[in-house]
């Protein structure tokens, strides 16, 4: 299980390293160090990344379809945190006897929750869709909510 997990996030990892590609780095800003990201003053918070795998941990076969398993997880996440952003991924990984496995796998980005709402969505969400585990990643992040150019 480990091993699936660890293979769906370097899929996903890949997926959005390959669209940063593009950047050009000496216009990168470092913003966890900055007071300010374009002239405003930054707020401090985590930011938290929860994989969550629709393959039923005893079937190891995905029972609900991607599209009610994401209205039902809509559903929980919304009750728990006041705002998230959703993805749907697709992770990969090699069994023990080096067949290949798949699964369909929610991604929701959620900041600033409360560490006792999380644990409580993610049992529910473990509860619901049959899953051994989720994982959850955490990040200290400094983040605005840019508004436009106020002087235009």
């Amino acid at each position: 299980m480990k091993v699936k997990l660890i293979s769906i996030v370097m899929v996903i990892s890949l997926i959005f390293g390959v669209s940063a590609c593009g950047n050009n780095t000496a216009e990168v800003e470092n913003t966890a160090t900055e007071e300010k990201i374009l002239g405003q003053e930054v707020e401090e918070g985590f930011k938290y990344t929860l994989y969550i795998g629709l393959n039923d941990k005893d079937t190891f076969e995905q029972v609900m379809s991607t599209e009610d398993a994401l209205e039902e997880a809509n559903l929980i996440v919304a009750e728990y945190a006041g705002g998230y952003t959703q993805m749907i991924a697709r992770g990969g990984w090699t069994n023990d006897d080096g067949t290949m496995g798949h699964e369909n796998t929610l991604v929701y980005i959620i900041y600033d929750v409360e560490e006792e709402s999380l644990k409580a969505m993610l049992d529910e969400l473990i509860n619901k869709f049959n899953q051994s585990s989720i994982l959850v990643e955490k990040n200290s992040i400094s983040h605005i909510y840019y508004s436009g150019n106020e002087s235009a």
